[in-house]
C-alpha cells in the first residue's frame, strides 16, 4: 500500500463517518449503520471529483456492509484516477 492508497482510504472512512450517526464496524450492515441507497450515492458523489463518472449499478447492488462500501468506493476512486491518467497520456500524444 502506498501513500496515495493511505490518503484515499482515510478520505473514504472520513466521508462515511460524516454520514453515519451510530458506531459501526467494517462488517456492519449498511442498514444497521443507517445508510440507504441515497446516502451511499451522496457519499460517492462527495468522493468522486468527476460529476460525469458513471456508477455501475451491478457493483453497487453487491454492497451490503460498510466494508463492502469502503472497497467499492476505493474501486471507484481507482478507476477515476486511472481514467484521469489515461486522459493525460492521450492529450500528450
Amino acid at each position: 500500500m502506498n501513500r496515495t492508497d493511505d490518503v484515499t482510504e482515510g478520505e473514504i472512512i472520513s466521508v462515511i463517518r460524516r454520514h453515519v450517526r451510530v458506531p459501526f464496524e467494517s462488517h456492519s450492515l449498511l442498514a444497521e449503520a443507517g445508510l440507504d441507497s441515497l446516502s451511499v450515492l451522496r457519499i460517492a458523489s462527495e468522493l468522486i471529483p468527476d460529476p460525469d463518472q458513471e456508477i455501475d449499478p451491478t457493483g453497487l447492488a453487491a454492497v451490503r456492509t460498510v466494508g463492502d462500501l469502503r472497497q467499492w468506493l476505493h474501486g471507484l476512486l481507482s478507476s477515476t484516477a486511472a481514467e484521469g491518467l489515461r486522459s493525460s497520456v492521450e492529450s500528450v500524444r
